[in-house]
């Protein structure tokens, strides 16, 4: 997968299978919204956020948690708690689009 390195604001639309890995700051306070964007999702998307260094995300060796959230069937949005260096939307059904804020 492609990374994305959010200075302030990224989006990622049309995600129908998973995101790309984006970079944040273990620093700054994150707001990821996940939102439906087409169908009528059963299982539909869920975050996922990762602690380990940008290298191994780069390298596709990060290891990635589920959201205690859990999977998402709508439109939504949860802060992040630090120090998450790594955010990303896996999707099982529906259309979505990954929003990632950070100040």
């Amino acid at each position: 997968m492609a990374t994305r390195n959010v200075v302030t604001f990224e989006e990622h639309t049309g995600i129908t299978t998973q995101s790309d890995d984006c970079l944040i700051s273990p620093s700054k306070e994150v707001t990821a919204a996940a939102l439906l964007t087409n169908g009528t999702p059963t299982t539909g998307a869920m975050l996922q956020i990762t602690l380990d260094d940008v290298e191994k995300i780069k390298a596709g060796t990060a290891l990635w948690v589920n959201s205690p959230l859990g999977n998402r069937i709508t439109s939504g949005a949860e802060k992040l708690l630090r120090p998450v260096t790594g955010v990303r939307l896996k999707v099982t059904d529906g259309t979505w689009t990954l929003q990632v804020r950070q100040q």
